[in-house]
């Protein structure tokens, strides 16, 4: 009887520390060959464009990619205060001219043998500051056009003034005659660029300038006269497009994949107006893949970065996301041949691009931004155009200062 309660009791024992040891074999097993995740932030509208370069990524890698899209305004606060607390995500895909802030954003410097693409002197302009790589390109464009809705318009206008003497039809149809993001100073640049001004000139700010008053006197005119609502956002201003409030849209390349998909063949494309017979130039950058604290990687995450940033050069994949979103490839080669062959709309996205002006990536563009919304919130308030731009010249000073200080 002793003796079998003794073998009871070793026979348990013997399971007990089988079955933990095969539990421990589990969990190292699971820990050594578990699925890799990669983390990606988005702050691209056209969601097609990011999902096609994964998909096609994850066809032939075991590795879990979770993308998590943020609004295009809020992406920049969210990274910057990500930063400070270190919960930023492997990856994050942003506009270039979001580099200028590499430091205050913990992005790592790209190694240039990680370029597979020959790149145009523009595309590699806006990856590269003082001697350094920061993003990967993805795609390029990023400017502004005119969309029409052919309901109501047959020949689109080539300049304002048109647009000034249409008002009238268009408001007794009920409908606006224009709609953009009025208070987003990206927009306000090609009215700036059609009175000559810059808000870079030779790596310097340059806001108090005679071009910058009549710029802004000519745009609040266009609110004035009731051609657009200025207190419609984005999302005001093309839900209003889309849902025939509206005659004209100002939007990006960007949404043409959006708006295709809504209006169908009542989606027209044009060339952004004139202003009283001068051209407006939109500016262009491209978007990147931008790599947060890179050094602090593990080996195997560092590895899994590097190929996926590699991959998503790579000319078939540019191929697969221009024949779903026509968003712009960045391989010289490929963006050739397609110029070539462009015709409709893809055609007038190609005259529209040669119209662009590139945006400075580097901090003085960031620092101009904050700079003349700061102005111009102060213009909208009753400040004199001459004030307000002697007002964001004098702030974007101010910021210089106080960064060389620190």
């Amino acid at each position: 009887m002793y003796l079998d309660i003794i073998k009871i009791i070793s026979e348990n024992l013997l399971n007990t520390i089988h079955f933990s040891f095969l539990l421990v074999i589990l969990l190292f097993s699971n820990t050594v060959f578990a699925t890799p995740i990669l983390t990606i932030w988005s702050s691209h509208q056209n969601r097609d464009f990011l999902t096609i370069m994964t998909n096609k990524y994850k066809e032939n890698h075991d590795v879990k990619i979770s993308i998590i899209q943020l609004d295009p305004s809020e992406i920049k606060a969210e990274i910057l205060l990500s930063a400070q607390d270190g919960g930023l995500p492997d990856l994050v895909v942003i506009p270039s001219d979001f580099l200028g802030l590499h430091q205050m954003m913990n992005l790592s410097a790209i190694p240039r043998d990680w370029y597979q693409e020959k790149l145009s002197s523009m595309v590699r302009a806006t990856v590269k500051l003082q001697g350094k790589y920061w993003g990967i390109p993805l795609i390029q464009g990023n400017f502004l056009l005119l969309y029409y809705n052919k309901k109501y318009v047959t020949h689109p206008a080539t300049d304002f003034e048109d647009i000034i003497l249409e008002k009238k039809q268009f408001l007794a149809k009920n409908i606006m005659p224009m709609g953009w993001n009025y208070n987003d100073m990206y927009y306000f640049i090609p009215f700036l660029s059609a009175f000559n001004g810059w808000p870079i000139t030779n790596g310097n700010i340059t806001l108090n300038t005679p071009a910058m008053v009549k710029a802004l006197k000519y745009y609040h005119l266009l609110a004035e006269q009731g051609i657009v609502n200025r207190d419609c956002d984005y999302r005001c201003s093309q839900l209003d497009f889309v849902n025939d409030k509206s005659a004209y849209s100002i939007n990006g390349d960007w949404a043409y994949h959006d708006l295709k998909m809504m209006l169908g063949d009542n989606l027209g494309v044009a060339l952004l107006p004139k202003v009283k017979g001068k051209t407006m130039h939109p500016m262009v950058s491209t978007f990147v893949l931008a790599v947060p604290n890179y050094t602090m990687k593990s080996k195997e995450k560092k590895q899994l970065i590097k190929d996926f940033s590699e991959f998503v050069q790579q000319q078939n994949n540019q191929r697969a996301v221009y024949e779903k979103t026509q968003l712009l490839p960045i391989s010289i080669a490929y963006y050739r041949q397609l110029k070539s062959k462009a015709e409709g709309d893809s055609l007038v996205m190609f005259d529209q691009m040669a119209l662009t002006r590139a945006m400075s990536s580097t901090l003085n563009m960031a620092i101009s931004w904050q700079a003349i919304a700061i102005g111009f919130q102060r213009y909208q308030a009753g400040a004199t155009a001459a004030y307000a731009a002697a007002h964001m010249q004098k702030m974007a000073t101010k910021q210089i200062q106080n960064l060389d200080n620190n």
